[in-house]
């Protein structure tokens, strides 16, 4: 007899075959279908895809029987939903008052240089996508930026280019 996971890799029910479509189904099957359920289902689809895509969307709109308008309302409202790929690492580069007063613009100019890449694009490697935040909460290292769980300090745009070739290298 199959194990339930073989069935599901073979089987799912959307027509691209893709097995992600199966475990999406399996999260909106946890909440029941439920419409009040979409944020929930938005993450799910997120972590399995790695950002929302139009199909995905869709998908989901019809699942939950949901208005398209109405999850893409949502997808852009939360800054925490993407509808474009993300590279594997985001670069955060804070924005707060103490970081935008010691240079926090030129640290984002100096990287994005660097990285060749605009704010809110990925690295052709797909390894970085390079962001701002409001606030990291790293005012005493200011300017800061964070990657995941790593916050580094005290940048300056002259320090910027060796960050780039050897801390950076720790993420490759």
């Amino acid at each position: 007899m199959m194990e339930l996971q073989t069935i599901r890799s073979v089987v799912t029910s959307h027509p691209s075959g893709d097995a992600r479509f199966a475990s999406l189904d399996d999260t909106i099957a946890h909440y029941k279908a439920e419409p009040t359920a979409l944020i929930q289902v938005l993450h799910a689809a997120q972590q399995l895809f790695g950002y929302l895509s139009p199909d995905v969307l869709r998908y989901i709109a019809g699942k939950l029987k949901l208005p398209l308008a109405q999850v893409y309302g949502v997808v852009t409202f939360y800054h925490l939903f993407t509808l474009v790929p993300r590279g594997k690492y985001q670069i955060m580069v804070c924005r707060g008052t103490a970081c935008h007063v010691r240079g926090a613009q030129l640290i984002l100019e100096r990287l994005s240089q660097q990285l060749g890449i605009k704010e809110g694009e990925t690295t052709k490697d797909n390894l970085f996508s390079l962001h701002s935040a409001r606030c990291i909460g790293a005012c005493a290292m200011a300017p800061a930026i964070a990657i995941g769980d790593d916050v580094y300090g005290k940048l300056t745009p002259d320090k910027v280019p060796k960050f780039c070739q050897k801390d950076l290298k720790k993420y490759t």
